[in-house]
């Protein structure tokens, strides 16, 4: 193989002018030829980039429970999660599962729901902490919830109010994390922005008070 060169004794006797030139030519073709490691040809992320979707066709996610003592009882099939619960005292019943979400960033919760009294979407939920609701009833209120623990009652976030974007039958309701701040969303109408608290646990599901049968159409979780 030959390689093309210029000898030594050229350069030597070659014009100044002429030699510049060359050596230019030549550092040009060299850094051209260098791949800028550095250079990052990857774009930022845009918007959410994991999902988590249950239609309740199946019980994929071990959703179903049976408690007769409480009476508390849920079922999943043909597209529908379905809530009893009919205490003989006053209260709450909660189911949530692992979904694999980071609660600890940007996220979005969303559902389809309707009761004969009154549901929720419950997030932020472990087993030493009930997390947060956000509720809607079938008289046109909703309410957002610190759920406590086995020590600190429920206090509310945003008490009872009313909103016309609540429907009979069925509701579309989202929780959205953007920043610093809490957005609710109901059938697509934003009805309140709250600021961010902060979450002990990562599971999310579905919440009733006493004297309720409830049921969710899906649960979609992005982050």
């Amino acid at each position: 193989m030959f390689v093309d060169f210029i000898p030594i004794i050229e350069l030597i006797f070659m014009k100044p002018v002429k030699l510049l030139l060359l050596l230019l030519t030549s550092a040009m073709l060299f850094t051209s030829c260098v791949k800028k490691e550095y250079y990052n040809t990857q774009p930022e992320p845009v918007g959410y980039q994991n999902i988590f979707n249950d239609d309740f066709n199946y019980d994929n996610h071990n959703w179903s429970f049976s408690d007769p003592a409480n009476n508390a009882y849920v079922t999943v099939s043909n597209g529908t999660l379905k809530y009893v619960y009919m205490p003989a005292v006053k209260g709450t019943n909660t189911v949530a599962i692992n979904t694999g979400a980071n609660m600890y960033h940007d996220f979005l919760l969303q559902t389809s729901i309707q009761s004969n009294n009154s549901m929720g979407l419950v997030f932020g939920v472990s087993n030493g902490d009930y997390g947060y609701s956000f509720f809607i009833d079938d008289q046109g209120y909703f309410a957002v919830y610190k759920e406590g623990n086995a020590n600190t009652p429920y206090k509310a976030l945003l008490d009872w109010q009313q909103s016309n974007a609540i429907k009979q039958g069925w509701n579309t309701v989202e929780l959205e994390q953007v920043g610093n701040y809490w957005d609710g969303y109901i059938n697509g109408t934003k009805v309140f922005e709250i600021q961010a608290q902060p979450l002990y646990g990562s599971k999310i599901g579905f919440i009733v008070p006493e004297n309720t049968t409830g049921y969710a159409d899906y649960l979609t979780v992005q982050w």
